[in-house]
Parts: C-alpha cells; structure tokens; sequence
C-alpha cells in the first residue's frame, strides 16, 4: 500500500506540474528587433518647451563633466550616484528597469532632480532621462546626443504612461527601458520602452550620427542639481522628496551580442562605492546595491 500510495502521490504532482506551469518570466532583454509601436509623446520645440528650464540645466552639467564649461556658481551643487558602464567593455545596449515617482514636484525654482538617468557606452545617441523639476510634473525625456543635442521627445509620466509603460516594482511604479545600436557604421541607436499591455517595445526615439557629450563612459545614476536650503541645512529637495525611493534595476548590457549583468567589473560605482549623505545635502539620504552593481536604491 504504502509503495502505491507513494507512486499515486508522483502522479498527481506530474499531473499538476503540468496542469498548472510556471509563470514566464518578464523579458528583461528581447531583442529590439521587432519594435511594437511608437511611446507618444513631445517632439521638436514642443518638447524643449515641455522641458523647459531643466534641460538647460541638464546640458549645462554634461558640459561640466566633459571640461566644456566652467563650474557653476558656490550655491549651486551637481551631485550624482551609480554605475557607470565602461567603454572598455565594449557594450552596444543595455536594459534597465528604472522607477518613477509621479506625484514628486521639486519646491526651489533652480532645482532638478534627474533620477535614474542611462546612457549606454559607444558614444550613444540616446540619454533616457527621468527629470522632475521646476514646478513640472515628472518626466521621461530622450535626451538626442547626435544631433539636436536636446530633449528630442518629452513624455510626461501621467496616468496613461503609468497604465501603459509601468509595473510595480519593489512597491513602486517603474518602467523598463531598452537601448542598443542598431547599425555600428552610421552609429544609430534606438530607445525603446516595454509595453506592459502588449509585451511589445515601443520605439522612444532612434538617432544616428556622432556622440556629442565628450564622454566615454555610460551611465545608470541617481543625478542632482540642488540648492541648500539655509534654514535646514539640507537641499531643498531632501523635503520635497521624503518617503521617495529612486530605484534602477536589473541592468544588463549587451556585449558581444549576449546580455550580461552589471558588475562592479565592467559597471564600477561612481563616483565612490560608499557616498556620504552629507555630500549630497541630504541628512535622510539612503544608498543601497542590493544586486551589484546591476541594481541600486537610493531612499530619502
């Protein structure tokens, strides 16, 4: 009896085994081969008019770090945080899931948060930029590095964004993004956005041509443009953003045609692997890598 009972209970879980299979996973990096449709969204000068005052600030700190412009003034402080993927490793995409927090407004006028914001190594022309700042509503800008140098599609993270582009992630809302070269010769390169209503990428924005931000490396970081403010001693964003987590996820990049996970080998942390709150104007702040360097979480 005991032997029949034993094999009736080994049928019964085959039996469910396939009754009932595993769900299957997300697809964290398909290939870009077989683009759904098109991320609506802002274009041309109604797209540098959306971003407004915060693009000027985003291009001046890119000037900044490639030596093409003079540090802004004393009061005024860009700090950042993340993985940065290194040309050496030759990478030609990456895949990343970053978060959004909608409902984030920044209270100083002079103030951008830009966080996560990537950019892939080989001289993207794509930047995929999550900015809140000015009194805007949050954002998510495909930053052209080739051509406009500019916000060359401006997409607001409202309620059809959230419906259509994100998941909840770690109890947040957060999309995934997708950006790999599509031809080596004319340098072109395509963002794209999983669709989580259709399992399919949506095309961002494709550009082509020579990377204009003078820098090597890529980027997975958690970036800041911040003011102190005097009466607390902190940024003034360290209060607008209390309770937020800024999170990116998952990053994996394209080498040699294979995706592979960000590591502190080819995606060392920048600009130190143990960042001091005090650095960022931020008493509250909180940095973590739960998985790295693929995966790190900033709270505040």
């Amino acid at each position: 009896m005991r032997n029949l009972f034993t094999v009736f209970c080994a049928a019964v879980v085959a039996a469910l085994a396939v009754a009932v299979p595993a769900a299957a996973p997300v697809p964290a990096a398909v290939p870009i081969s077989a683009p759904g449709g098109t991320v609506p969204g802002l274009t041309s000068a109604a797209a540098t008019a959306a971003a407004g005052p915060s693009a000027d600030r985003f291009l001046e700190i890119r000037r900044e770090q490639a030596g093409r412009a003079a540090p802004r003034a004393a009061a005024q402080k860009h700090t950042f945080w993340g993985p940065e993927p290194q040309l050496a490793t030759s990478a030609d995409g990456l895949v990343v899931t970053q978060s959004v927090t909608p409902n984030l407004r920044i209270s100083n006028s002079s103030d951008v948060v830009y966080a996560p914001t990537v950019k892939p190594t080989g001289h993207s022309c794509v930047e995929v930029v999550t900015a809140y700042g000015l009194g805007q509503a949050a954002q998510v800008w495909a930053w052209d590095w080739c051509r406009s140098v500019s916000p060359a599609k401006v997409v607001p993270i409202d309620s059809a964004f959230l419906a259509n582009y994100t998941s909840t992630v770690d109890g947040h809302p957060a999309y995934t993004v997708q950006e790999v070269r599509t031809n080596t010769t004319a340098n072109s390169w395509t963002a794209s956005l999983r669709n989580v209503k259709t399992g399919a990428w949506d095309t961002l924005f494709t550009q082509s041509g020579g990377d204009q931000s003078g820098l090597d490396e890529g980027w997975d970081i958690f970036e800041l443009y911040s003011t102190r403010n005097p009466a607390t001693g902190n940024a003034y964003y360290c209060a607008d953003a209390r309770g937020a987590v800024f999170e990116s996820s998952s990053l994996r990049l394209r080498v040699a045609g294979q995706w592979v996970a960000a590591s502190a080998t080819n995606s060392p942390l920048r600009p130190t692997s143990n960042p001091r709150p005090a650095d960022y104007d931020c008493s509250t702040l909180r940095f973590e890598v739960p998985s790295p360097n693929s995966t790190w979480r900033v709270t505040v």
